[in-house]
């Protein structure tokens, strides 16, 4: 009688443990945006529309699952936070390059126009994890990629 007991209220501590416990992180492409944008001092952001993503990324919107672009408006600073989840019938690899591409064009426009700037591209890395490729372009990388949590390579 006791060993059933001590079986059901272990069992019980299981369960309600067991629903104490956080569930996994649902990803998505503004929450990541969000919990990044918090954990930093960025200059102020604006959202970027589908237009500024195909044309100076070139990458197809359909392509897409969801994504947020933002970005200092002003261009003072190279500040931006990029969040793709790309589609599981596109190319991951061939967008994952389109957006180092970019990142390499701001560097290059940014070593002439604001050199003091250039380290934020620098520090800045296109990362992935599963579906999603974030590129963010911070005042301190070390914060950002903090919230982004384990599991981005």
């Amino acid at each position: 009688m006791i060993k059933k007991t001590l079986l059901l209220i272990m069992l019980c501590i299981c369960l309600v443990l067991a629903g104490c416990t956080p569930s996994g992180e649902t990803l998505t492409s503004k929450g990541i945006a969000d919990k990044v944008q918090k954990a930093a001092d960025f200059a102020e952001l604006t959202d970027v529309t589908v237009n500024y993503l195909e044309k100076y990324l070139m990458i197809d919107a359909a392509d897409l699952a969801s994504w947020v672009m933002r970005r200092d408006a002003t261009r003072a600073t190279p500040e931006m936070i990029l969040v793709l989840e790309v589609k599981a019938e596109a190319d991951q690899a061939e967008i994952k390059q389109a957006v180092a591409d970019y990142n390499e064009e701001q560097l290059f426009q940014y070593r002439d126009y604001q050199p003091a700037q250039v380290f934020k591209l620098e520090d800045a890395k296109v990362m992935e994890q599963g579906a999603f490729i974030v590129l963010i372009v911070s005042p301190n990388a070390a914060k950002t990629n903090a919230a982004l949590g384990s599991g981005w390579k």
